[in-house]
Formats: structure tokens, sequence, C-alpha cells
């Protein structure tokens, strides 16, 4: 398997796994698939605005994403965001895979957190994050019910 960062280039590719993840698990994200169907090109070439999206390919297949972001609030915090995997790629090992890119990604950039937020009842994920090393804190979430959690780069 190949872990990458997408370049800009790439932005249809991104943008395809976003709406897939969205249509997939629409209660996992902070966002929605009618919402984000509406982005224009250069949307999706820059987002996340400072940071980047990474995707895991097995014989050019794209299996899963997870985007790196720094919030302006948080300059050296690394915010996991949009981590999905495509449902017949699960338990191989992918949402390791891209928690660990983009904890490499934030330790290039000299951070010491990677941090995110599951949304309220995504047990999978949950489980998921524990095994890639994160820990629950006691931050309260963006989202209500949600959950915040770090991992150390």
């Amino acid at each position: 398997m190949e872990v990458r960062p997408l370049s800009g280039d790439e932005w249809s590719l991104k943008r395809d796994l976003r709406l897939a993840a969205l249509r997939d698990s629409p209660h996992a994200f902070a966002s929605t698939y009618a919402r984000e169907v509406k982005r224009t090109e250069t949307d999706w070439r820059t987002w996340p605005a400072g940071g980047a999206f990474f995707t895991v390919f097995a014989e050019g297949a794209p299996l899963g994403i997870a985007g790196a972001w720094v919030a302006a609030s948080a300059p050296d915090t690394t915010h996991l965001i949009s981590m999905w995997v495509v449902p017949s790629s699960r338990g191989r090992g992918i949402a390791v895979l891209l928690a660990d890119a983009v904890t490499g990604w934030a330790r290039a950039r000299g951070h010491d957190t990677v941090e995110l937020e599951i949304a309220c009842g995504n047990t999978a994920a949950m489980h998921a994050y524990l095994r890639c090393g994160f820990t629950p804190t006691s931050r309260t979430p963006f989202t209500a019910g949600g959950t915040v959690l770090v991992r150390s780069v």
C-alpha cells in the first residue's frame, strides 16, 4: 500500500472520496453531502487551507482519506479531519496508515500533538482511533456529544 498527500491537481479525487464518505457515513462528520457537493474546483484544490489531505492506495485504487489542518487559534496543534476508509477496505489497517501520515505531517511542522473529534455514537471510529494511539481528553468538543482525542507526535 502507498500513502501520500494529494496534490491540488488531484482535487477531483479528493472531492469524490469526501462525497463518498459523506454519503456512506452522514452522521460521522461535521458537514453534509448537500453542503460539500456545492464546493467549486478552487475550494477542493485548496481544502484544507494550510493543511494536507492524505490517501492510501493499493494497486492504484484509493482506500481511504484523512486531512491534516491547523487552526489559527491553536497553531501548534495539527487536527486530523475527515478520515474515512472505503467500507470494503475496513479492518486492513488503513486508519493506522492515515493517522501515521497526519502525525508525520505534524512532526515535520514541529507540532507536539494531533487532535481530532469523534461524533457522538461513532463507536467504530472511537475503536479505530484508540488502536491508532489516540486517547480521550476532557476538552469540550465543538459538536454536541462528541469526544476529543489526542495523540502525541
